[in-house]
This record gives structure tokens, sequence and C-alpha cells, in this order.
């Protein structure tokens, strides 16, 4: 559902650093998530190489009751956002993405 929620998301507001980014979006109401997951949550899962440099960057995504909200992105090993044309290959941490152990990383304390 998260996806289907980008798919069709409106790009609110948009700000970057010389150390990555956080991108606001709008999401339809009739677009809500299932309940199966908890309403509010972060996922951060995902890292990026970049120029060879494995976790380079990494990125967390916002869900707020229900909604996608925002995405964020930053840099963990370099010490700039990579240029406009450089090549991110992202990565889960762990492959198969283990989602019982990421739901309860979701879940707010």
């Amino acid at each position: 559902m998260l996806m289907e929620q980008y798919k069709k998301s409106v790009v609110v507001s948009e700000e970057y650093s010389e150390v990555g980014f956080y991108i606001d979006y709008q999401i339809d109401k009739e677009l809500r998530i299932s309940d199966e997951y908890h309403d509010t949550f972060q996922i951060g899962d995902v890292d990026g190489e970049v120029n060879n440099i494995k976790e380079a960057v990494g990125f967390i995504l916002y869900v707020k009751n229900g909604y996608l909200t925002m995405l964020e992105g930053y840099t963990n090993i370099i010490d700039r956002w990579p240029e406009t044309d450089s090549k991110i290959k992202l990565k889960y941490d762990m492959t198969p993405r283990n989602y019982k152990s990421l739901q309860k990383k979701w879940m707010k304390k």
C-alpha cells in the first residue's frame, strides 16, 4: 500500500542540504494503509552505495497516521550528498527482508 500511496502522491516541499534531503508528500486520504501495521512508524533499512563506497548514504521513510509523509536521505560515510549525476545503488540492510523484525522496529514505543 505504501507504494500505491507513493505513486499517487503529490510533493508539497523539498529541502536539500550538503548532507541530504527531505521530501514531504501529500497523500489522498482514501489511500490509508492497512490497519495490520502500526499507524505511525519509520522504515530505515535502505542504504545506498556511491562510487563503490558501501552504505555511503541512507534513507528513512516516514509514515504518520497511516500515510506516507516524508522521505529523508542522509550521508553515512561520505561528507556530502552525491552530485545529481552520481549513481546510487540501493540495497536493503538484510535480504531477504525480515518483515517481522522490521515491523518491531517500526512500532512506536
